[in-house]
């Protein structure tokens, strides 16, 4: 039901168009909640949208930007189950506009929302549902390792030391990819990165770090993984990460490329080019290689995931202290819509690199 009221929002309002706007405050439905918005998040995929490589249509604005959401719970729709008002929360939005994460007040599905411990601060809670998300739902969905009951895992699962390769770790999809894939007993993580991200991942659970950008790149990892890998996770996904890949997995290898696709090397292409297929005609691996478009977005379609992830798994891996949130490139100077350009400029430059970009809302 939608009330008289009203908030505050940063949206796209047209190509290449953001601007401050009105939206009207939701009241939620059954099994939502009513944040109150104080931090959210910038990514490459707000830039994607509001850039217009993403195709969106005219009756489709305004759209609010920001995936993730910390916040207070200001009101409970029906059938939510441990959340309560007062109570702190962080989210993923995935694609509703009354659920995104640059305006005072958004509505959550109770599903999307993770209790915040009293040490943890929502500054720090907002770097981390979706890249959270991505992982969980790449490795144990997507790429089909099989979810340690109970989690994280008390015992070893099979092929604990199969190397398993994550390219692109610097990045915060990266980062979470690691220490998921730690908690759930796999030992022999190979990270590429930039070097002066090396030691940081290491203590994120990788065995061995690889820097990207060295010419023998493809010779350091068969190296450390003792012959070609089975299985990859590119955090970038674009042509030139992709073309690196290919030099180092192994026939019937599973390669996990979160999508899109960008044209280049980069996570936001120059060109503005990008797919939600590798093109055949950029296709570097071989036919025998499977490769996964991941698209996180349908994470929900795992009926698992849907109910456990974020309401369940997330809160106890936060409370116990075992996921380490991003390092944070904080905007909260000047106006709202200010802070939102700036940090839109800030990642669309792609000079980010291993820290989350967070916004102060309120």
């Amino acid at each position: 039901m939608t009330t008289s009221r009203n908030h505050t929002a940063i949206a796209i309002t047209g190509k290449a168009m953001v601007e401050s706007i009105q939206m009207p405050t939701v009241e939620p439905n059954s099994g939502e909640v009513l944040v109150s918005v104080a931090y959210s998040t910038i990514a490459a995929p707000d830039v994607y949208m509001v850039d217009g490589a993403l195709p969106t249509k005219p009756e489709d604005y305004p759209i609010p930007l920001g995936l993730n959401v910390s916040g207070t719970v200001l009101a409970i729709g029906d059938g939510v189950p441990k959340l309560k008002i007062g109570g702190r929360v962080c989210a993923f939005t995935l694609l509703q506009e009354k659920s995104k994460g640059l305006q005072l007040k958004a509505v959550v599905h109770h599903t999307l929302c993770a209790k915040i411990p009293d040490n943890m601060s929502l500054k720090d809670a907002v770097t981390i549902p979706d890249n959270f998300v991505t992982a969980f739902y790449t490795i144990f969905d997507q790429l089909g390792l099989p979810f340690p009951q109970p989690f994280p895992a008390t015992a070893a699962p099979p092929h604990a030391e199969a190397p398993i390769l994550i390219y692109g770790a610097g990045s915060t999809a990266g980062q979470y990819a690691i220490q998921v894939l730690r908690l759930a007993g796999y030992v022999n993580v190979i990270a590429t990165a930039s070097f002066r991200h090396h030691e940081y991942l290491r203590s994120l659970g990788a065995k061995d770090t690889v820097d990207y950008r060295a010419p023998d790149m493809a010779d350091q990892i068969i190296r450390v993984a003792g012959g070609k890998v089975q299985l990859v996770m590119d955090c970038i996904a674009a042509e030139g990460t992709m073309k690196k890949v290919a030099q180092v997995v192994c026939p019937n290898a599973k390669v996990a490329l979160l999508l899109p696709i960008k044209e280049g090397e980069s996570l936001v292409p120059e060109s503005g080019k990008m797919w939600m297929a590798v093109p055949p005609n950029r296709n570097p691996f071989g036919e025998d290689v499977k490769v996964i478009g991941v698209r996180t977005f349908l994470y929900q379609d795992n009926e698992y995931m849907k109910n456990n992830l974020m309401p369940e798994i997330l809160p106890y891996l936060l409370k116990e202290n075992l996921i380490k949130p991003s390092p944070i490139r904080m905007f909260n100077q000047g106006t709202f819509l200010e802070r939102t350009l700036a940090a839109l400029d800030l990642v669309r430059s792609g000079k980010v690199s291993g820290e989350k970009v967070v916004i102060q809302v309120a």
